[in-house]
């Protein structure tokens, strides 16, 4: 589909010009051929977007009037996806959906059973790449926030983002499962409709062990199925973010 947001860092403060960065300059001057006097629309990843005129292109940035500034709310159901690491290009693709499909989160971490593991240095530059991958996204799909990246070193690290205290009544934790018992996504939208925030987690590739299992439903995680078929991992994640999608977003803007 056509891009049709740039991304710039900020749109804040109260100013009539605004110089882009280094890459989205390129990008829209090189490679798109925009020139003098075009309309663009910019984004910032948090809640405001803006209609912008370009005035020129000096030193490799690119110079643009504001003509106007909006801002547009969040989604009324939060949504956080836990993510074990991953091979880079099935990450990829899970960052670019995920945003696509208006995740508020992506918490990032080693499973029992990854297969990878970053640490140090090298999670911080995978989250940097997953951040870039995220802004593209934001600006090809329309959106107008970006999630929340975060990485952790275990599946107990992760869960401790989420306190020791049980889910709020509005909140409902999901944990795709493999293995009995579990319930169908749509037996727990019954149950639950209204829940405006909303933790998933997809395991890796080799399952989740018992010990997370454990762990998982000491926190208030419900194990689903995410149906008869066997996923792929990316798919999974994707499958899992579009029927939460489907089920609670969008009921809720028909509630509303």
């Amino acid at each position: 589909m056509t891009r049709r947001r740039f991304f710039c860092d900020s749109l804040d403060l109260p100013r009539e010009t605004l110089t882009l960065d280094a890459d989205v300059s390129h990008h829209l001057w090189r490679v798109l051929r925009h020139r003098e006097g075009d309309v663009v629309e910019l984004c910032d990843g948090r809640g405001r977007t803006a209609r912008a005129k370009i005035q020129g292109h000096r030193q490799g940035r690119v110079e643009v009037e504001l003509l106007a500034v909006n801002r547009e709310e969040p989604d009324r159901v939060w949504t956080v996806l836990m993510v074990p690491w991953a091979r880079s290009d099935r990450m990829d693709l899970v960052v670019r959906q995920a945003v696509e499909l208006g995740a508020s989160g992506l918490w990032f971490f080693e499973a029992e059973r990854s297969r990878y593991a970053l640490e140090g240095s090298r999670k911080d530059k995978r989250l940097g790449r997953y951040e870039k991958i995220a802004r593209d996204a934001l600006c090809q799909s329309g959106r107008a926030w970006l999630p929340e990246l975060l990485g952790e070193d275990s599946t107990e690290e992760v869960l401790g983002r989420l306190g020791r205290e049980p889910p709020r009544e509005d909140e409902i934790r999901i944990l795709a499962s493999e293995t009995e018992p579990r319930e169908s996504l749509l037996a727990l939208w019954r149950r639950h409709p209204h829940a405006r925030r909303i933790v998933a987690a997809v395991g890796p590739e080799g399952g989740w062990t018992d010990a997370e299992r454990l762990a998982f439903h000491g926190r208030g995680f419900v194990p689903v199925s995410l149906g008869r078929p066997v996923l792929r991992f990316e798919t999974a994640c994707t499958a899992l973010l579009a029927a939460v999608g489907v089920l609670w977003k969008q009921a809720f803007s028909h509630q509303s």
